[in-house]
């Protein structure tokens, strides 16, 4: 019987200790925040006429700053390895989420292909800052960090405002807020923890 006892304790402090670890998201998406900012200000600039309104140069702010965060994300997730239980699926959650960020801006430039209508084009800040939330969210109850759910709370009141600032040029500026507010600013409290 007591042999039965010790392999229970046993299985449960592997169990145990296969959730502890910290989440090693933070510095991936302090990243994501901050080149996703600049390319939101360099849109707003090119709204407002300061930058040349030509759709090349749109295409090649974000396609920058994307490719430039893609190069440091695969740098980020070949020197961090999840180690414990909710640290890989934190990463999955994340994964999950840059998959669907990029369903969705497929599906809105293929909507302003087809439609010719470029107020579509409004919906991309609200859904992207919706679907940060739900990672923050998913964030919140696998490591059990309530402030988490602040954030992610954050994300679901901001984007009904960024969707009432559609077509508005300042709709830009105030996503770049968002990303740095609900995105870097978590992103780099997560990576000091990770070192700590």
């Amino acid at each position: 019987m007591s042999n039965l006892h010790d392999d229970i304790a046993y299985m449960k402090a592997l169990a145990e200790a296969g959730n502890a670890g910290p989440l090693r998201s933070g510095a991936t998406l302090l990243w994501a925040g901050i080149l996703f900012g600049l390319a939101s200000v360099g849109q707003y600039l090119l709204m407002i006429g300061v930058l040349p309104q030509q759709a090349w140069v749109s295409l090649g702010i974000w396609f920058g700053c994307g490719g430039l965060f893609g190069i440091i994300a695969v740098l980020l997730n070949r020197s961090r390895r999840p180690v414990s239980a909710t640290g890989k699926a934190s990463s999955s959650v994340w994964s999950a989420v840059g998959l669907g960020i990029g369903a969705s801006l497929i599906t809105v430039i293929l909507v302003v292909y087809q439609t010719h209508e470029t107020m579509a084009l409004s919906f991309i800040a609200p859904i992207l800052i919706v679907l940060y939330g739900v990672g923050w969210w998913v964030d919140a109850r696998m490591s059990g960090l309530a402030w988490l759910k602040l954030v992610a709370l954050g994300c679901f009141v901001a984007a009904p405002v960024l969707g009432l600032m559609a077509a508005m040029p300042e709709q830009m500026l105030a996503y770049a807020g968002c990303l740095l507010l609900l995105a870097s600013l978590p992103g780099y409290i997560l990576m000091k923890a990770e070192k700590a």
